[in-house]
């Protein structure tokens, strides 16, 4: 029981600090008129490998959509990047806005937690679960992101209509407390710099259509 309140409180403590982080990243999305957009050092992109669809009634059905994000590290120095399985997803698609239907924005958010397996993050140098990335050098992650759509416009909620949208998808890199962070970016800095921040990747077009005939969700 102890273990398991621990675990919930971590839980809840890492999608705080997500949501903020993330909304933040979201109100700040813009720079101002003549501005140009700061550029981050660790760049995130995201390819769709392959989408399927199913359906859930006569006017929604199920996109399924298996992503490909490639993390970039821009920068001039190592980074040292979580990559274990306690990492929160945020999926935003924006429509593109017609003289019939305005622009929706819809965001979705997943946790994938494995509280079964035993991270060691608290260590002398970055264990397994950490990447160590040199300048220039990328490395790749497959995820898959599942989407409602329906051709009710009057639908609304966590669904998207047919038709051209944007999409974003919003990754954690970090989990644990900031206490944490600072102390482990101290101590590890000789092997790189722990990167702790929210990342949101480079607008991706996509097509959401509907489906001649789906083969109904299971």
């Amino acid at each position: 029981m102890r273990r398991a309140r621990q675990l919930n409180r971590r839980r809840l403590s890492g999608l705080l600090v997500f949501l903020s982080a993330a909304l933040c990243q979201s109100a700040f999305s813009k720079p101002p008129a003549g501005q140009s957009q700061p550029k981050s050092p660790l760049r995130l992109t995201a390819e769709i490998i392959s989408q399927s669809y199913c359906g859930i009634n006569p006017s929604t059905f199920s996109l399924q959509l298996r992503l490909r994000l490639r993390y970039t590290n821009l920068s001039s120095q190592r980074l040292i990047i979580y990559q274990g399985h306690d990492l929160f997803y945020q999926t935003r698609l924006r429509s593109d806005a017609t003289a019939t239907a305005p622009q929706d924005d819809v965001m979705l958010l997943d946790m994938h937690y494995f509280d079964e397996e035993f991270e060691r993050i608290d260590a002398a140098s970055p264990g397994r679960v950490f990447v160590k990335l040199a300048p220039g050098d990328s490395f790749e992650r497959e995820i898959v992101r599942g989407v409602g759509v329906t051709n009710n416009r009057n639908a609304g909620g966590s669904s998207v209509q047919t038709g051209p949208h944007s999409l974003r998808v919003i990754v954690s890199t970090w989990y644990q407390s900031p206490q944490l962070a600072e102390k482990l970016r101290q101590e590890w800095q000789r092997k790189g710099l722990l990167w702790t921040q929210p990342l949101v990747s480079e607008p991706l077009n996509i097509l959401i259509q509907q489906p001649p005939a789906a083969t109904p969700c299971h």
